[in-house]
């Protein structure tokens, strides 16, 4: 039985042998915790330092050390959680956090609000899977940037977030965009029948999220959409406690946490597990076979950590972006199911026949899977 009052991280690391991969599993822990020489650490601090539960060899000079580190380490701050889960020795080589245990969420994070159930209801669309879009791209007015969410919605789709470079320009501020968007897509409503979700970009400096966040849901805004690795990722956690509307987190800049093979995060691990910790309800991914690197089998697991269960947490909605059409939308959701918002951008744009017409299409698809 798990100890309560500890947690357990699970690194993957490099090393030639046992020997090797215990002593780097040592350093690791060190350096997390009381980061000093041990030979140095006072007795009241060594209750600080982690214990290494298990040294498992994967393969040929890869081992997973786990460690059991005392909660006392971040007493109830989340940011200093984040920062013994990586913070130090993010500038290592060849570590990977692959596992979290469930104790270190228990106390002090809440998961989604809404989650997928919370989000169906907002849709009535209890079964299927959902459709997502984005607004794009920067240099649009408010005018021309409302038109598409028009045609949007009128073609029916389920939900429409801002482009994650649409932020406070010129070209399109914040207020104005949102105000015409939001009417644009109610007037939308009155041609599809059915409810449109549209989540404004509120991604800023942290000190600015929050009145962004209120004045979208001022506004109207249907749910937010946030870069968590630009604010900061307990911004997630503050505004899930505000628990006004859903929120879709994007991986703008968490790239270099995500994708290296021996370094950073297994991406379930970041996406899946600590973001849907924090509050996120939905998660836009890079899907395989778009112009990123993530594998099917990656898209899979990341998929796995939002839906399945953990704790008392809500569900979160897996949303892969990239590498989807209307042309392989069958085969997208032959691999991951109705439990997902199949997000689909420049490739409505490119139809021949106009937003409205490629929107009712992609619904289509998706209504045929129910």
């Amino acid at each position: 039985m798990e100890n309560p009052a500890r947690f357990i991280i699970t690194y993957r690391i490099t090393a030639g042998t046992e020997d090797e991969a215990a002593q780097f599993a040592e350093k690791i822990g060190t350096e997390q915790s009381v980061e000093m020489p041990l030979v140095a650490v006072p007795h009241a601090g060594k209750a600080s330092l982690p214990d290494l539960l298990d040294l498992k060899q994967i393969e040929k000079n890869v081992w997973d050390a786990s460690l059991s580190y005392p909660k006392s380490l971040f007493d109830g701050d989340i940011t200093q959680l984040i920062n013994v889960l990586f913070g130090n020795i993010s500038m290592l080589h060849d570590i990977k956090v692959v596992d979290i245990s469930h104790q270190a969420f228990r106390e002090h994070f809440n998961g989604p609000v809404f989650g997928i159930d919370g989000i169906r209801k907002k849709l009535n669309a209890p079964k299927r899977a959902l459709s997502c879009t984005a607004l794009k791209p920067i240099g649009l007015s408010p005018a021309e940037l409302a038109e598409n969410a028009y045609q949007f919605s009128a073609g029916g789709i389920d939900v429409i977030k801002d482009d994650h470079g649409l932020a406070n320009q010129h070209s399109a501020d914040f207020r104005a965009r949102v105000t015409a968007c939001v009417q644009a897509v109610r007037m939308g409503e009155q041609v599809s029948g059915k409810k449109t979700l549209y989540f404004p970009n509120i991604t800023t400096s942290p000190a600015s999220v929050l009145d962004r966040y209120h004045e979208a849901v001022e506004l109207g805004a249907d749910g937010v959409l946030i870069s968590p690795q630009l604010t900061g990722l307990e911004m997630l956690h503050t505004l899930s406690n505000r628990g006004h509307v859903p929120l879709m987190a994007h991986p703008a800049f968490s790239g270099a946490f995500v994708i290296h093979p021996t370094h950073g995060f297994a991406p379930e691990i970041y996406y899946g597990t600590l973001w849907r910790a924090l509050g996120a309800d939905a998660v836009i991914y890079p899907n395989a076979g778009g112009r990123f690197s993530f594998t099917r089998q990656t898209c899979s697991n990341i998929n796995d950590h939002l839906r399945k269960d953990f704790l008392k947490f809500r569900s979160g909605f897996p949303t892969p972006a990239g590498g989807i059409d209307l042309h392989s939308l069958d085969e997208e959701l032959s691999y991951y199911g109705n439990n997902t918002i199949y997000l689909i951008g420049g490739s409505l744009y490119k139809q021949p026949d106009g937003i409205l017409s490629a929107t009712s299409k992609f619904q289509n698809v998706l209504m045929r899977h129910e």
